[in-house]
């Protein structure tokens, strides 16, 4: 049997996935009319850059060329590579949608957007639909009808031991995980937009840096070198640094709060048209 806290850890982590993304998208849009565009980018973004081609370049070096793949079996080396990978692909992701896709979204609140959506898709994709799925096949196991998957006997009988064996926390801490995560997204996202806006291409760069370091000990961690505590006290600390981050940067950016979303449409309305 999935015991019922389990169970309950489960859906907080799945209800975090989706309605925190959803429900910071819809205050940030209520509050100062941020892009919808700005979001969908993300979104788009995220799955061509990290889901498409980031995998396929993974398919290649660990799966098809053996050469790389044996070189790559190497924990450290595989952590940086990881690491690395993940920091080019999604920085560069934002940072060619604030050049070219978003030109006229220039304002913070959009940029907030922007990473509302990478970050959101993100968590439902990875972490969301696995825990949707996981409440799903608990309910199956504590009603006796998990054979009803035609899933086969040793693959259920793996999902019954990941399910019945693990501490009922660990369920509610990749929700946390996932959180934070979400917070570094959207900070992120702030940051290169920064670069864009200022053209200073110094923080495109080191956004590349921050996010490299951060799946380093992620990727170490998948592999037991690391400790997943360790793992998420970095992210939780990272997080907190980029709440701070944000919110100076809300400060130098406050005139762009004030904006409309369309400007143009703003004027004729006040107009009577």
């Amino acid at each position: 049997m999935v015991s019922s806290f389990a169970m309950i850890m489960m859906g907080l982590t799945a209800i975090i996935c989706f309605l925190v993304p959803l429900g910071t998208l819809y205050w940030i849009r209520r509050r100062y009319q941020a892009s919808l565009k700005s979001f969908l980018v993300g979104m788009v973004m995220f799955i061509v850059m990290v889901q498409i081609l980031e995998g396929l370049l993974h398919l290649y070096l660990l799966k098809i060329n053996q050469t790389t793949a044996a070189w790559l079996m190497q924990p450290f080396i595989y952590a940086i590579y990881g690491g690395l990978m993940a920091g080019v692909f999604e920085e560069t992701g934002r940072y060619v949608s604030f050049k070219w896709f978003l030109k006229k979204e220039t304002r913070i609140q959009d940029a907030l957007s922007y990473g509302i959506g990478h970050g959101g898709i993100e968590a439902m994709l990875i972490v969301g639909t696995t825990y949707v799925n996981n409440l799903i096949v608990s309910f199956l196991i504590n009603q006796g009808q998990l054979s009803m998957l035609g899933l086969g006997a040793e693959v259920e009988e793996q999902i019954v031991t990941q399910l019945t064996q693990l501490p009922p926390f660990i369920f509610g801490l990749a929700g946390y995980e996932r959180f934070m995560t979400f917070i570094i997204q959207v900070g992120l996202s702030v940051l290169v937009f920064k670069a864009v806006k200022e053209r200073k291409k110094y923080f495109y760069i080191l956004a590349i840096v921050i996010h490299a370091l951060l799946d380093i000990p992620a990727a170490l961690a998948q592999v037991g070198v690391s400790n997943v505590y360790v793992v998420e006290g970095i992210v939780t600390f990272v997080a907190i640094l980029f709440v701070s981050f944000m919110l100076k940067q809300l400060k130098v950016y406050r005139q762009d709060l004030k904006q409309p979303e369309d400007p143009e449409l703003e004027g004729y309305q006040k107009a009577g048209y």
